[in-house]
């Protein structure tokens, strides 16, 4: 294991969840302008079953990777150029469910708290504990895939709920709001078979077959707006 200033060794050894759902290992894409920092860095997520691709500044990184096909992000905070809070920021802007670390030889409490509020996901101080480092690329990881996940999900009940037409969605408001059928049918002034019909053409599109489950896929796409 490789050792140096830049990490501090355990001895209960390296555990990480590489997360490896899809058959490909995770990307953790690191940035320092260190190349001791970066490299040592590097050996070490490589080691825990993680894909890496290393970068000496930002604008290598934007220049090289989509930041929508890494798993996590491992940065120094203090770099010249484009720094750790501005990488943080653009890479908030084009993806706000990618896990960003923070790695910084200088402790300021304030930014690292304001960071964490904006969607980072932690600062670890230099030299860092190399299961720490670890554990935390993992959870990073799991996080990002998580958050991609409940994305997709939404995007495709807001697919779905867009089917539905006006009639439809006049329906399905009532049906949220706990109407039940009588009070639906004198609400929108339909019949009792009318109101069936639209009912049974909602599930359909929506491609559920109880309230419940309705409720969750309404619940999904307001929960992500």
């Amino acid at each position: 294991m490789p050792r140096g200033r830049y990490a501090r060794t355990s001895h209960s050894g390296i555990s990480s969840e590489t997360c490896n759902v899809t058959g490909i290992s995770p990307l953790v894409c690191i940035i320092d302008d260190e190349s001791t920092v970066r490299t040592l860095t590097s050996q070490i997520v490589s080691a825990a079953g993680f894909r890496v691709s290393a970068f000496g500044s930002a604008e290598e990184f934007f220049r090289s990777v989509d930041p929508t096909e890494a798993d996590c992000v491992v940065t120094d905070l203090r770099m010249p150029g484009v720094d750790g809070k501005q990488l943080f920021h653009r890479l908030h802007a084009a993806d706000k469910q990618l896990s960003v670390v923070f790695l910084t030889g200088y402790a300021d409490i304030r930014t690292a708290v304001r960071l964490m509020q904006d969607g980072a996901l932690t600062l670890l101080e230099k030299p860092y504990d190399v299961i720490e480092l670890t554990d935390t690329v993992g959870q990073a990881v799991r996080r990002t895939r998580q958050l991609r996940g409940r994305s997709a999900a939404a995007a495709e009940a807001r697919r779905r709920l867009a089917q539905l037409d006006s009639d439809e969605r006049d329906v399905l408001e009532c049906i949220m709001t706990g109407l039940p059928n009588k009070a639906i049918v004198a609400r929108l002034q339909i019949s009792p078979r009318t109101l069936d019909r639209r009912k049974q053409s909602i599930f359909q599109k929506l491609g559920v077959e109880s309230v419940s489950e309705l409720a969750r896929l309404v619940t999904l796409v307001e929960g992500s707006e």
